[in-house]
Formats: C-alpha cells, sequence, structure tokens
C-alpha cells in the first residue's frame, strides 16, 4: 500500500501568485488590515528567515521586513484552484481525499497504479504536474497518510520525499510533535513535558499517554510509531450548480448585491438541472477590487425552493456589510433534492380568512402607501440569540 501527500505550503499566500507572478521571491505576508488589528496571519519563507512570526503586528513585522508585502486573503481563487487540482488528481486515481483541515493538501491512494507509472515516487511527480509550479508544490510517498504528510512537509519545493515501507518509524523519529494532526494546546502541553519529537513520544507507554492526553494521546502515540491505519476517504460527489453574474457597475451596497443574488437565484432555477428540485446549500463567492475576494456557506434547516431560498437568503443577509465594491458574484447551489411535500391541514382544522381582515389591510395599505400589518415568521429556531429565531414581515392574507 503506497500513499501520496501533495502539499501547496502557505497556500492562502501563494495564491495570489496566479495573477501577480511578479511577486515570487518576494517576502509575502497574509493578512486583513481591514478588520480589526491587523496582524500576520501567515508569512513564507523568506520573511520568516528574518525574524517575521504569525501573530505579529504588521508595524513589527516592517521592522524585520521593510520590503514585505502584505497579500490579502482571497479564498474565492483558492477555492477555485482548489477545485481544478482536485478535479485533474481524480482523473489519475479515484482514491483522493482533500484534507479538510489543511487547505491546499490532498491524499491519493496509489492502488493500481503501477501499471500506468514505474513506482510510487513516479506517480507522485506526475501529481505534481497538476499544481501549477508558482505555488511551489512538493509531495510524500509513504505506506500511511501521516507519514506521507510529513514527508511532503519535508521535502523541497516541486521534489518528492519517498519513505521506504518500513521505516515510517525510524523516519518519524526527529520530527517535532507539532507535526500531529491536533490542536498546538495538545501538543504544547507534550513540549512542556520533554516530549518534543515523535521518538519521545513513541518511547512513553501508550497506556501513560492515554490517561493523560485521552483517546487523542492514543492516537497521537500510533501516529508516532507509524501506526496508522486511516483509509482514504474519496469526497463524497454530489450535483451542484454553478451560476455566475458580472456586476454592470461595483455595487458598494446591500441593496444592489442582494439583486445580483435574485437574478442568480432565478436564473438556476430556470436551469433544467434544477426543474422540480429544492436545494440545501449555497455558496456566495463575491469578487472585490483589488483582486480581493469573499466568500459565504448558507446551509438552510430543510431544502427549499426558488422563493422560500430568495427570502431566506434576504433574512440571512439583512446584516451583511460588504467588505468592498463587488465585481462579479458566483453562487453554488449543492445539496439538491427533489421537492419535498409537506401534509397539509385538513379542511376542518384550516384557519379561515376572515373578509373583514383582508378588506381592513387593503385600506391600512391604501391609506398609508404600504402594508402596517406584519405577521411573525419563524427563521432559525435552533439559534442561541433570541432575535434570529423570528422575523417580522408583512402580513399578506
Amino acid at each position: 500500500m503506497a500513499i501520496t501527500c501533495l502539499h501547496v505550503p502557505h497556500v492562502a499566500l501563494r495564491i495570489a501568485l496566479l495573477d501577480q507572478p511578479e511577486l515570487d521571491g518576494l517576502p509575502l505576508l497574509l493578512s486583513n488590515p481591514e478588520r480589526g488589528r491587523a496582524v500576520v496571519l501567515d508569512a513564507t519563507t523568506e520573511a520568516t528567515s528574518k525574524g517575521v512570526q504569525p501573530g505579529m503586528t504588521l508595524r513589527e513585522a516592517a521592522t524585520f521586513v521593510a520590503d514585505a508585502v502584505v497579500v490579502i486573503p482571497n479564498p474565492a481563487l483558492e477555492a477555485r484552484m482548489s477545485a481544478g487540482v482536485l478535479q485533474q488528481l481524480e482523473q489519475l486515481s479515484p482514491l483522493v481525499e482533500p484534507d479538510e483541515r489543511e487547505q491546499g493538501c490532498w491524499y491519493i491512494d496509489l492502488i493500481g497504479l503501477d501499471r500506468h507509472f514505474a513506482n510510487p515516487t513516479e506517480a507522485a511527480r506526475s501529481m505534481l504536474s497538476c499544481v501549477p509550479a508558482i505555488l511551489r508544490p512538493r509531495a510524500g510517498v509513504a505506506s500511511s497518510k501521516f507519514a506521507a504528510r510529513v514527508a511532503a512537509g519535508v521535502a523541497r519545493s516541486a521534489n518528492v520525499r519517498t519513505i521506504p515501507q518500513g521505516g515510517e518509524q525510524e523516519f518519524l523519529a526527529k520530527a517535532p510533535v507539532t507535526w500531529l494532526p491536533f490542536p498546538p494546546e495538545m501538543t504544547g502541553r507534550m513540549a512542556r513535558l520533554g516530549l518534543r519529537t515523535m521518538g519521545d513520544l513513541a518511547a512513553v507507554p501508550p497506556a501513560r499517554v492515554a490517561a493523560r492526553f485521552g483517546p487523542d494521546g492514543r492516537m497521537a502515540w500510533e501516529l508516532a510509531s507509524g501506526i496508522d491505519k486511516r483509509m482514504i476517504l474519496p469526497r463524497k460527489r454530489e450535483d451542484t450548480l454553478i451560476e455566475e453574474l458580472e456586476m454592470p457597475t461595483p455595487a458598494v451596497n446591500r441593496d444592489v448585491f442582494l439583486l445580483g443574488i435574485k437574478q442568480l437565484v432565478s436564473r438556476a432555477f430556470s436551469n433544467a438541472m434544477l426543474a422540480g428540485k429544492q436545494v440545501r446549500k449555497v455558496t456566495l463567492r463575491a469578487l472585490l477590487e483589488n483582486r480581493r475576494s469573499w466568500e459565504k456557506s448558507l446551509v438552510m434547516k430543510e431544502p427549499y425552493g426558488q422563493q422560500m431560498l430568495i427570502q431566506t437568503l434576504e433574512l440571512r443577509l439583512q446584516s451583511l456589510e460588504l467588505p468592498g465594491p463587488v465585481e462579479a458574484i458566483t453562487m453554488q447551489f449543492s445539496g439538491i433534492v427533489n421537492s419535498i411535500a409537506h401534509q397539509g391541514m385538513l379542511p376542518l382544522f384550516q384557519p379561515r380568512h376572515i373578509k373583514p381582515v383582508t378588506e381592513a389591510v387593503d385600506q391600512l395599505r391604501y391609506r398609508y402607501g404600504s402594508n402596517p400589518v406584519y405577521q411573525i415568521v419563524e427563521v432559525e429556531p435552533w439559534s442561541r440569540i433570541p432575535e434570529r429565531r423570528y422575523v417580522l414581515m408583512a402580513y399578506e392574507p
């Protein structure tokens, strides 16, 4: 059994090089200065080698690297790149698992690929070509996911590090425990106890590690000892529909943004793919000025059709503050299911629409120019915030 880990370090930073290749080789800092205290979220090797560390303020980082270039996160471009790489990898192997915890990391099972490649290393080299070279990808090959991930982490750019079968424990022995896929608080506690490397951790009886750190401690000991029984779990295939809209002029307020969303929803439900269907998840991506982007995923409590989806999106985005002028909007519809039928009430139990009430509402609308009668509508009954559970909407008898 051989597994390849394909990894792009500092992916959120290096993704900017796809549009600005002239920045390659410069000290890059990832930050979002428009939101509160501007701190360094990530930094390339060119910056960290001069003393810059994540968590510093941009002003502190400037004292170490005066010519550093600040890059703002671009989740839309990052998602598009990841989807493209995943699609190419799945053409080579059906067993591809994107790492949900770490963006820019994919695991590929090489079973059956020996008919196309001379050895696992050659297969991994072929997979490196699925990632743009300017992102500096690297790959690791081992018999387990964790060992392959560590191998990819220590490999040089555009190179493959292969761990021979049976040599995982020896290879991992000198690796720091920070490589373990657990929160920094846990690995920090291990380091304070003197367990700084995988070898230190593997030398401790597993029962003592489990007693101190619980089930995660037992799993950490197994990984440090080269024992990793986790299998490659390919993504679940689901139907998705993507609609894009380029704004005539950059949208600077929420109302114009919502008009674009309504148009995209209407366009999507006129597509044959959504005929007679409903949607449960929507991912919004907005392309902003100056190569920036914004992304938000919305999961509905139940599948909705066109009208209910528009109403729900309006309610969910009523307090939205756009981070900048929106040049284009992309909506991804997923969780597509057949229309769900709801049990109606028996005629004897249905509320009667009293004619005088209807006439009264019409008269009030005519007098004030708008409907002054409202009704309470359930929106997010599961929310911890009372104001989000219900909303007032105009009453239409």
